[in-house]
């Protein structure tokens, strides 16, 4: 009986009452995000994390399936690396659109900086068996297909990819079908001070649908390196290279129509780069025709349409600021409505 009464006196102390209260309040505060992160306030959250160590992927999943949830499908999906990210506004795409065609269609960017073509066979693996999109816009640059300075190789490996290929775990299958539970990621990631600057940093001007604008102008310019006639020169010198635009093709096989987009890139007034472009003309872009005619894949050409953008409308040599993405993606709406049948 004494026992009995000194544990109710123990429980009865404030800090353990504390502690309880704070264990039991964190199921309902799970649930109370799961209910919201699936209603149309889940737009006034943040976005919870599928645990990718990427605060721009986390972002761009959760707004892609607030969309297809609202939409009921997915017509257009653009991918690639930071030239698809800034420099295609899905929303003037789609206005454009509809202004020449009378026809609505859905587009969403998933493009994210530092993507390979690898990289991003294995992301639209696992992107098409859960959002089914019609057609998928591939923005390429040589680096794309070369590249030996930055990728983004840990993204092929997290629990959301290779749960959506079809290899199941606990924590995939909780990260495709439990807010709660991302958001209780979220929440440890939040832990650390450092990261809840690097979530906005990462998801700086991101918009609803994926665009995110490089704003202005950078300054200093960076030199470009991955446009150099060197790297274009030794382009396809290795087979894995292209074999790496065959595994991307080979996803048709699962229903979905490719195109190819020439990432624009700057072309200097004075000619100071013609080497680059004879380069490009002569030992990159050959090959890659030859591989798309043979698969009878269409390739938009981009060259005619950067050559018009002005220098003050560029953020540097490979990406478009938001001026120059307003004209870009104003163009692509326009070839778009020209293939309209491609998207039906």
């Amino acid at each position: 009986m004494h026992i009995f009464f000194r544990e109710t006196l123990s429980l009865s102390k404030p800090s353990l009452r504390g502690i309880f209260y704070f264990i039991l309040t964190i199921p309902l505060v799970l649930l109370a995000a799961e209910i919201v992160a699936r209603s149309p306030l889940g737009g006034l959250l943040p976005a919870p994390s599928v645990n990718a160590d990427s605060f721009l992927f986390d972002a761009k999943i959760y707004a892609l399936e607030r969309q297809v949830q609202q939409n009921g499908r997915l017509d257009c999906l653009f991918i690639g690396s930071s030239v698809s990210n800034s420099d295609i506004d899905p929303d003037l795409v789609e206005q454009t659109y509809f202004s020449q065609t009378g026809e609505s269609i859905h587009c969403f960017n998933l493009g994210i900086p530092a993507l390979t073509l690898k990289n991003t066979t294995i992301i639209a693996d696992a992107v098409i068996p859960r959002f089914h999109p019609k057609v998928i816009i591939y923005a390429l640059l040589p680096r794309d297909i070369n590249d030996v300075i930055a990728n983004v190789d840990y993204l092929e490996k997290i629990d959301w990819i290779t749960c959506n290929q079809g290899h199941p775990s606990l924590n995939g299958w909780l990260v495709n079908n439990s807010y709660g539970w991302r958001y209780f990621l979220t929440w440890r990631y939040w832990l650390a001070i450092p990261n809840r600057a690097k979530m906005e940093e990462e998801t700086r001007y991101l918009t609803p649908k994926g665009f995110q604008p490089a704003m202005n102008v950078r300054d200093p310019y960076i030199e470009n390196l991955t446009m150099t006639p060197a790297r274009l020169r030794a382009a396809w010198d290795d087979p894995h290279q292209l074999q790496a635009v065959q595994n991307f093709l080979a996803l048709q096989q699962k229903g979905v129509k490719i195109i190819f987009l020439e990432g624009p890139a700057y072309h200097e007034s004075d000619l100071s780069d013609a080497e680059t472009w004879r380069a490009y003309d002569a030992e990159y872009l050959p090959m890659l025709i030859r591989i798309l005619d043979e698969n009878q894949i269409p390739f938009w050409r981009t060259q005619d349409i950067a050559i018009q953008i002005p220098k003050a409308h560029w953020y540097d040599w490979l990406h478009l600021n938001q001026h120059g993405a307003a004209t870009f993606s104003q163009w692509l709406g326009t070839i778009m409505a020209e293939n309209s049948t491609v998207f039906k």
